[in-house]
């Protein structure tokens, strides 16, 4: 007969047990992609694009789709694609790209929920770490930002012009500019390691 003192000791954390296994993590992740996705496959059909709406529902799924695609697309992208010519600076310039870069920092959004996942520090040993996260965060954005683009081309096609502008803007704002800052970061980076 075991007494108390024969049990095992539990720990207050052990109520997750295998939700924390990074098996679990993946599958509950890309299990939630494909409901989500799922779900704005059926609205298109049954309602169409044009509700403003939709396209919230789209750029919360590409945002939240980022970080599982970040690694498998830059694994598959020719390593010359993140190499930024020394003209795009002006590109950057023109599309307002440093000012994004500002607000992003003035908002916190750069120290709550990118800089704090870094595990490594900005000085000379740490640049490769960084263009790594940089090429990773193009990566990830680039893909998700391709998805908008093409949705928006379907709808256009179809006839939902106004839906169309609606696919499209928010993939702008949270995947296309965060692509060219990516890219930004890349060029001062390239000066800095070479």
């Amino acid at each position: 007969m075991q007494t108390s003192r024969d049990a095992p000791e539990t720990r207050p954390d052990d109520f997750l047990g295998d939700l924390t296994r990074p098996g679990f993590v993946a599958a509950a992740y890309w299990g939630s992609m494909l409901l989500y996705g799922g779900v704005l496959i059926l609205l298109w059909v049954e309602r169409g694009p044009d509700n403003p709406i939709y396209a919230l529902m789209l750029a919360a799924w590409t945002f939240i789709l980022g970080p599982g695609v970040a690694i498998p697309v830059m694994r598959r992208v020719p390593r010359r694609w993140h190499h930024v010519p020394r003209g795009e600076r002006t590109l950057h310039r023109m599309l307002g790209v440093d000012a994004f870069g500002r607000m992003l920092s003035r908002s916190g959004y750069n120290r709550r929920f990118v800089h704090s996942n870094w595990r490594f520090t900005i000085n000379r040993a740490g640049l490769p770490l960084r263009a790594q996260a940089a090429r990773g965060g193009a990566a990830a954005h680039g893909a998700c930002f391709l998805i908008h683009v093409a949705l928006t081309v379907l709808a256009l096609v179809a006839g939902y012009r106004w839906g169309a502008l609606w696919l499209l803007m928010p993939g702008i704002v949270i995947h296309f500019y965060p692509v060219m800052l990516q890219r930004a970061i890349m060029l001062r980076l390239q000066r800095l390691m070479t």
